[in-house]
């Protein structure tokens, strides 16, 4: 394991030396999260934390249930929320979101999901990586049909996703009562086509989408304002 500061020195993320370990999308999509405010939180498919971990230092959010099935992913969840102080605002949970069943309803959620399907091109022969990265334990339909039933009637999921594969997206949503209502596109640069977007659907919204300014990552090989804003913690 590696334990790896990101923004901020006392957030300390503890990750597998080798197999999976976080991107940038990951950072990306704490900063776009509107989730400021809001009682409880689900971040689904958590990983090492380093989304909740995000959320909790850097934005006023009351409880982050931090949901992950990996044993070897959940072993550094829990490892990232002791190192980084965050017990009373992360609750890391050991579950899978085909079968987690709450007794109440979540005022918004976040999820860093796996985009590929295994059947398309190579696959890690590490098996944490492989369900990390690839839809072989969840998938649109399992996310979406979860927030069908455990979230609040108005609230948003956040997500970052593939973009050549985001008409999964709107087709599972739409399936599952949710409608996008923001979407901004990452590029790697200038004229480069966007490799991930990031997005907010929202339960029971109108049919009404906001296409937010593309972030772009380096502008002619340097990083752009924005993405330095981003890693410099300027989120506000």
């Amino acid at each position: 394991m590696t334990n790896d500061s990101i923004i901020k020195p006392e957030i300390l993320i503890c990750q597998p030396a080798d197999g999976f370990r976080f991107g940038v999308d990951s950072v990306y999509l704490a900063w776009f999260a509107q989730v400021s405010g809001k009682k409880r939180i689900i971040d689904i498919g958590s990983g090492s934390g380093v989304i909740s971990a995000l959320l909790a230092g850097l934005k006023r959010v009351g409880q982050i249930d931090a949901a992950e099935m990996q044993a070897p992913m959940f072993s550094c969840l829990e490892r990232t929320v002791e190192q980084c102080g965050l017990g009373h605002i992360i609750k890391p949970l050991n579950v899978d979101i085909r079968t987690y069943r709450p007794d109440f309803q979540y005022d918004a959620a976040v999820c860093n999901p796996p985009y590929r399907d295994p059947s398309s091109g190579k696959v890690p022969q590490d098996e944490t990586e492989l369900n990390a990265r690839f839809t072989t334990t969840m998938n649109a339909d399992h996310l979406f049909s979860f927030c069908r039933s455990f979230l609040k009637f108005g609230a948003s999921l956040f997500l970052s996703y593939d973009a050549d594969m985001m008409p999964a997206l709107f087709d599972a949503g739409f399936r599952y009562g949710f409608e996008a209502k923001r979407l901004m596109a990452v590029c790697p640069d200038i004229n480069i086509k966007p490799k991930v977007v990031l997005m907010e659907f929202r339960k029971g919204g109108k049919r009404e989408l906001s296409f937010e300014p593309p972030l772009f990552q380096k502008i002619n090989g340097e990083p752009s304002p924005l993405h330095t804003k981003i890693f410099t913690g300027e989120w506000q």
